[in-house]
């Protein structure tokens, strides 16, 4: 006979204990959310988050920097040592588009491959573009392509036509897409289509163009630097000084469509010509937000943060685009679906019928969804936007914890995943160990929504540490055609452990469950 006792504590720790034949069973789990678990609560991601907050008018930060200014005691020794002489009355000014050379250098270096290999499978994105347009206005985009061209979308290739130089010939593929070519016809029909419009489609024909071109060239002069002789004498060093003589001009390879992308109108199509020009500027912001790396604008102006005296109007940038992004998340928080269900909702209704025994909850995500619908405390790994940090003082809490003597200026602590010195507070020291502690004690470690990228090394090194001492790993994923093994040797080959047998990839459906079972359910029966 079976006998099952739950015991449920203020802080959602339940202990599951199965009472079998006089033998006893507790089964512990540590989670670690990432931004893919956010998804179904219709959040922000990766390149649409950076689009959007470049688009946003960030006068009201400046507000918000300049209260916090404003209110610092200019008699304090915080005014006398940390700030300019004339804090009070210098100019304040946030990022703007000369930023986006910067953006696009690191998004090419960065994500090169990427790039070609999204390009080369240009109708994959277009496909799924198609769709949303379908439901949104109920337009039919094929039918519009063909009511322009005469012809079905999927009978135009201009593969035959066009290709790259012989160097570039890697990027070709991007002519035998359907929906690509589609829309090179479309614009090259100047007697059907509207002056407006082929000005508008030239400059998104261009903008991805350029892209491929710049990853292209990216990679071409990266051979040529890394190989830049066949033969060489390594005794004679001054071959070694030569250094990177092929250089792209990052300015031609993206900015145009990123200012494109920025500062375009959209309207609800009516017409074939505008469902077309609208598929075309869908489809170029799927392609940058698929791409777009902005990481580095942090990493490379964070330390601003830490000499307002001499760098007054960097520190000013940074602070407020910090600023601007808490507001951001902020909104889309407020304006998340609440109604249907995710993976948060479903870990609360298992914990709520005391199905798992959790030792940790970890989040590197910003927002408070989490919180709001766990009610329960949750380790933030790469800060929040509930939580500010003083780079005075290098400490990290509330506003109202930090300001307590006296009034700094502060910023909300984010984007801390490249190891800035925040991740050297001791505030967050002590939360990555009391993590590591906590998913020791556990017999799972539940990953979800987790990328285990190389900007997450600070945590892979804890999941690696834990794997490799014997603990179980568990990755649930979206199934998107790969095999469960084949997603094990990903992970495995990104954390570099050697114990990749004590990774265990669950693939759920649309509705996160694992054959007909709820993912939560599905772990909570594991031996």
């Amino acid at each position: 006979m079976h006998v099952l006792h739950y015991i449920v504590s203020s802080n959602w720790n339940v202990s599951y204990l199965i009472l079998n034949k006089g033998q006893v069973t507790i089964l512990k789990f540590g989670f670690l959310f990432g931004a893919g678990a956010e998804i179904d609560y219709n959040m922000p991601s990766g390149g649409s988050f950076a689009l959007e907050i470049f688009r946003r008018d960030a006068s009201g930060s400046k507000i918000k920097f300049k209260t916090m200014r404003d209110a610092v005691n200019s008699r304090s020794r915080y005014a006398a040592s940390w700030l300019p002489v004339d804090y009070k009355t210098k100019n304040i000014s946030c990022y703007g588009k000369s930023v986006f050379e910067a953006i696009i250098k690191d998004t090419i270096e960065h994500n090169r491959n990427k790039i070609i290999e999204n390009l080369n499978s240009f109708d994959t994105a277009a496909t799924s573009i198609v769709r949303k347009i379908q439901d949104s206005s109920g337009k039919l985009v094929d039918d519009a392509f063909k009511n322009i061209i005469g012809t079905e979308v999927r009978n135009i290739s201009m593969r035959q036509d066009i290709s790259f130089i012989d160097v570039f010939q890697e990027g070709d593929k991007l002519f035998a897409n359907n929906y690509f070519s589609a829309l090179l016809q479309v614009y090259s029909l100047s007697d059907k289509v509207s002056g407006e419009t082929r000005t508008e489609l030239r400059k998104i024909l261009i903008a991805i163009l350029q892209l491929q071109i710049g990853a292209l060239g990216e990679n071409l002069s990266r051979r040529i630097s890394d190989n830049l002789f066949s033969k060489k004498i390594d005794e004679v060093d001054i071959f070694d000084d030569l250094g990177e003589l092929v250089q792209l001009n990052y300015r031609s390879t993206g900015v145009s469509g990123l200012e494109y992308l920025l500062d375009c109108k959209r309207t609800s199509p009516r017409t074939d010509e505008e469902v077309v020009l609208c598929f075309a500027q869908e489809l170029l912001e799927n392609i940058f937000a698929s791409v777009l790396d902005y990481k580095s604008l942090i990493d490379s102006n964070w330390h601003y943060l830490y000499c307002p005296n001499a760098e007054w109007a960097k520190f000013c940038k940074i602070s407020i685009f910090l600023l601007t992004v808490q507001e951001y998340i902020e909104e889309q928080c407020s304006a998340a679906d609440r109604t249907g269900i995710g993976y948060y909702d479903e870990l609360a209704d298992a914990l709520a019928a005391g199905k798992l025994d959790v030792t940790a909850i970890a989040t590197t995500n910003y927002t408070g969804l989490i919180s709001d619908i766990m009610q329960t405390d949750i380790i933030y790994l790469n800060g929040s936007t509930n939580l500010w940090y003083d780079p005075y003082v290098n400490k990290i809490g509330t506003r109202d914890e930090l300001n307590r003597k006296e009034p700094h200026i502060t910023v909300p602590l984010m984007f801390t995943q490249s190891g800035t010195k925040p991740m050297t507070s001791i505030g967050m020291s002590v939360q990555y160990v009391d993590m590591y502690q906590r998913f020791k004690e556990s017999d799972y470690i539940c990953c979800i929504g987790f990328g285990f990228n190389p900007d997450d090394e600070h945590i892979n090194g804890v999941i690696r540490t834990l794997v490799d001492e014997g603990k179980k790993l568990i990755v649930i994923r979206p199934d998107k055609g790969k095999t469960a093994y084949d997603v094990q040797v990903e992970i495995s080959d990104a954390l570099k452990v050697s114990e990749s047998d004590n990774i265990q990839v669950i693939l759920v459906d649309r509705d996160r469950k694992k054959d007909g079972e709820c993912w939560a359910e599905h772990i909570s029966s594991l031996p």
